[in-house]
């Protein structure tokens, strides 16, 4: 549902409150179209999440200006001239006219006007009559903290911080506030779980052999728009056999200009990495089936160990969890099952530590969802990224609290380019069984993925509604 005016007013009141800001003037951008390289077409548009965030708006050129000596906020929207009116339908009309802006700033020309959201890559902060754009900060991927980035932006704390370390402290304000659904977020979250339902439904009902990836693809995504949806979170992942084993398999990844898919054959795992948006909120759900005949001996022992992974980690999702731990604690089920199965050898905890785990679960355990699938990835982080190989894609390593809500999706994959490399069979010689693992190439993945919702109680799977079959067909 979208948020309410007071709920709105709550939010910016609370980054405000962050900001800690006395005399300056920040401007948020949603940004425009991005265009097609040497064309006239133009990319599907979305808005800046932390605008979206704090004014339920996602028309191009809509600003949010913040007065800090007088505590006030402005909306700025676009209006269209008769001409553009000829070719395109007039976003909503919100706030003042987006053409008031320049006379806005022009009173304020001897404040400092700090620019957020969609723009210039590198951060700035500019004299107001000066300002030529906006500026968007660059994502940040690693291991982190978990510890809060701080409440403020760091002007007050810090005597005279860069530009950057400015425009870094007053995003993260907004990220720790975006870290938490309020009520109008979660339900937009629970309505696009409900359109990624529709669609594994259909697959489930509909998949078979002969089919192509790309024909289940479609048909999963016109059950998300049927349901309302109004898009994808994001492309599609439909990955039949080996393709599986890439984390981000997508149709038109090898050639856009003449795709090739591949038909599924009985017996293929099949592993479907897909969610609906609502309301500018993602789902981000995975299932993993073998289609049109009985599992093997292997695709069984492998996907119930990924369930029991995923089912334990679930658990954990409560407050004060730590993140890396939960992330650990997936890494040593997984790597107890290898061993179970002969492709590992030795100490479950032993090889999470030395990185044979790594080998066969790559990734992190989740991430924060929310307005960006992989949600407020820019919040900076108090510890340089981890070498080591089971916690390098780890992501943020936050304290859980209650509102969060965060993926778990454990997997296993069999990746040629990890398992053929000499350099990695060498390192692990004694601790992967690679005449076993060998035999299992082309196997492709398994991957189970749910959205948490973490609460001062039990945890809430806002995704149960998606059933979890090991077989269809």
């Amino acid at each position: 549902m979208k948020p309410t005016d007071e709920a709105l007013a709550e939010r910016r009141a609370r980054v405000a409150k962050r900001w800690e800001l006395t005399d300056e003037v920040v401007l948020l951008r949603a940004g425009e179209p991005a265009s097609w390289s040497g064309t006239d077409q133009h990319f599907a548009f979305l808005p800046h999440p932390d605008v979206a965030y704090l004014t339920a708006v996602g028309s191009p050129g809509t600003t949010l200006a913040f007065d800090a000596s007088a505590g006030e906020w402005e909306l700025f929207g676009p209006r269209f001239t008769p001409e553009r009116l000829v070719w395109e339908q007039p976003p909503t009309p919100v706030g003042r006219p987006l053409d008031e802006l320049e006379e806005w700033l022009a009173q304020r020309s001897d404040r400092t006007l700090i620019e957020l959201g969609a723009g210039a890559a590198m951060p700035e902060v500019v004299p107001a009559a000066a300002s030529d754009g906006a500026n968007e900060l660059p994502e940040q991927d690693g291991e982190g903290s978990a510890g809060d980035p701080g409440s403020g932006s760091g002007a007050a704390e810090q005597g005279n911080p860069s530009p950057e370390a400015t425009v870094l402290g007053l995003s993260a304000a907004i990220a720790l506030e975006r870290m938490t659904k309020d009520e109008a977020e979660l339900d937009d979250i629970r309505r696009a779980a409900t359109a990624s339902t529709a669609g594994f439904e259909w697959v489930y009902a509909n998949a078979a052999p002969g089919m192509t990836e790309r024909d289940i693809q479609v048909g999963m995504e016109a059950q998300f728009y049927a349901a309302g949806a109004p898009r994808v979170a994001y492309d599609s992942i439909v990955a039949s056999g080996s393709h599986g084993a890439y984390l981000h398999y997508v149709y038109a990844g090898d050639d856009p200009l003449r795709p090739a898919t591949r038909a599924i054959e009985a017996g293929d795992l099949l592993l479907i990495d897909a969610g609906a948006q609502f309301g500018g909120y993602a789902s981000d759900v995975t299932r993993t089936m073998v289609v049109g005949a009985d599992p093997t001996d292997e695709q069984q022992f492998l996907w119930d160990l990924v369930l029991s992974a995923q089912q334990q980690t679930i658990d954990m999702c409560r407050p004060g969890a730590v993140w890396k731990e939960v992330h650990l604690a997936a890494a040593r089920i997984l790597g107890a099952g290898l061993v179970e199965m002969g492709l590992l050898r030795g100490d479950p905890t032993e090889l999470v530590t030395e990185g044979a785990v790594a080998l066969f679960f790559p990734h992190g355990l989740g991430h924060l969802l929310g307005l960006s699938v992989h949600d407020i990835t820019s919040v900076p982080y108090s510890r340089e990224p981890s070498d080591d190989p089971m916690l390098s894609k780890l992501g943020p390593n936050r304290v859980l609290e209650p509102g969060m809500v965060t993926t778990v999706e454990p997997g296993i994959y069999f990746i040629d380019a990890l398992l053929g490399d000499s350099a990695r069979r060498e390192k692990f010689a004694e601790s992967v069984v690679w005449e076993r693992v060998d035999e299992l190439r082309g196997f492709g993945g398994i991957r189970i993925e749910d959205d948490v919702l973490v609460t001062a109680d039990d945890p809430e799977v806002l995704t149960a509604a998606i059933a979890k079959p090991i077989r269809i067909g």
